[in-house]
């Protein structure tokens, strides 16, 4: 079976958009190609590899910043969602109290809960993971 393991993402500040992700998730920074036609920061966990690029001329990929969205599973949901805050990130409250936790109690968020980052992309950041195969758990 393939395996992801690559995203990219467009930005209208590289360094800020790579920065933001760093300090919020604890990426990791590789070095990139000094001859790259395009402003990019190749970011990973050390299992995903997000690549944050500047296009000056966007040739396949629209133009504007983003991707729809981009979840990450994280081990401590409060300390996350207090560095997104301090970070400038905006919880998307409303949706979450609407749409989210439907698996969970007050006192037990299960699932996903939806911010924006700086830049407007939105991120799913969940502490009880995905389901990632057919008859699966979450964050198996």
């Amino acid at each position: 079976m393939a395996k992801i393991r690559h995203i990219g993402i467009t930005s209208r500040d590289v360094r800020a958009t790579a920065e933001f992700f760093k300090q919020a998730f604890g990426l990791i920074e590789l070095p990139g190609k000094p001859d790259s036609p395009v402003e990019a920061a190749i970011l990973s966990d050390g299992y995903f590899n997000v690549t944050v690029l500047g296009w000056k001329e966007d040739r396949y990929g629209g133009g504007h910043p983003g991707l729809h969205h981009l979840g990450v599973q994280v081990e401590d949901l409060e300390a996350t969602e207090a560095r997104l805050t301090t970070l400038g990130a905006k919880e998307l409250a409303e949706h979450n109290r609407t749409f989210g936790n439907t698996e969970g109690t007050p006192d037990n968020w299960i699932g996903e809960r939806k911010w924006l980052t700086p830049d407007g992309m939105t991120i799913d950041v969940n502490q009880s993971g995905w389901r990632i195969r057919p008859g699966g758990a979450r964050g198996e």
